[in-house]
């Protein structure tokens, strides 16, 4: 998916744009627009979103959809092809920022071509090393782009990490002791619609 991701203002997101503090190293855009066609979809959907203290994470306050291509008509059945969700994921690394070594960077900017957000090498030395500082902070990093998304940010850590669930479960509770994850929330069962699965 292409995703054109910009402040309300119309500039270009940047880390600079990242100027409130989330967790212990973290700091994301309040607010963002996000522009992006699916690849399998003949709509353009540009979505506003919001960070939301109370719920922890970017919630989208306005969408706004253009046909392209050859559609030329927006129906009920066309829009069914709209994942809203899709496009919050794919616009969230842009707008939270970490320094590393003193330098600000894009999650976005860090992304692997393969779609993980921490390097392979990056990921296996933290598994080895376990539940230390270090590892702590990236939990923090995967978990915060996960919830903020309103993806399942546990099975985000799992899957960076190459580690079992209850393993990633225990990495994160002892990154909310440690006050890395304070701000940073995510409902079990909350999808991206604000429906609850039923489990």
């Amino acid at each position: 998916m292409k995703i054109d991701v910009r402040t309300l203002d119309g500039q270009r997101m940047t880390w600079k744009h990242a100027t409130l503090p989330l967790g212990s190293a973290l700091r994301i855009a309040p607010a963002f627009r996000a522009t992006a066609v699916a690849e399998d979809s003949s709509i353009e959907t540009t979505i506003e979103a919001a960070y939301a203290a109370e719920a922890g994470r970017y919630r989208i306050a306005a969408t706004a959809h253009r046909a392209v291509g050859s559609t030329t008509e927006i129906t009920p059945s066309v829009l069914r092809q709209v994942r809203l969700g899709e496009v919050l994921s794919a616009a969230v690394p842009y707008s939270v920022v970490v320094d590393l070594a003193g330098k600000p960077l894009t999650v976005q900017a860090l992304t692997t071509s393969e779609g993980r957000i921490l390097p392979a090498w990056m990921a296996t030395e933290s598994t080895q090393a376990g539940p230390v500082a270090d590892t702590l902070e990236l939990v923090q990093l995967v978990y915060g782009v996960a919830a903020l998304a309103a993806q399942p940010p546990m099975r985000a850590v799992a899957t960076e990490f190459g580690i079992p669930e209850r393993t990633a479960t225990h990495w994160i509770t002892k990154a909310r002791k440690a006050g890395l994850l304070d701000g940073i929330t995510y409902a079990v069962g909350r999808q991206p619609d604000g429906h609850h699965r039923t489990e």
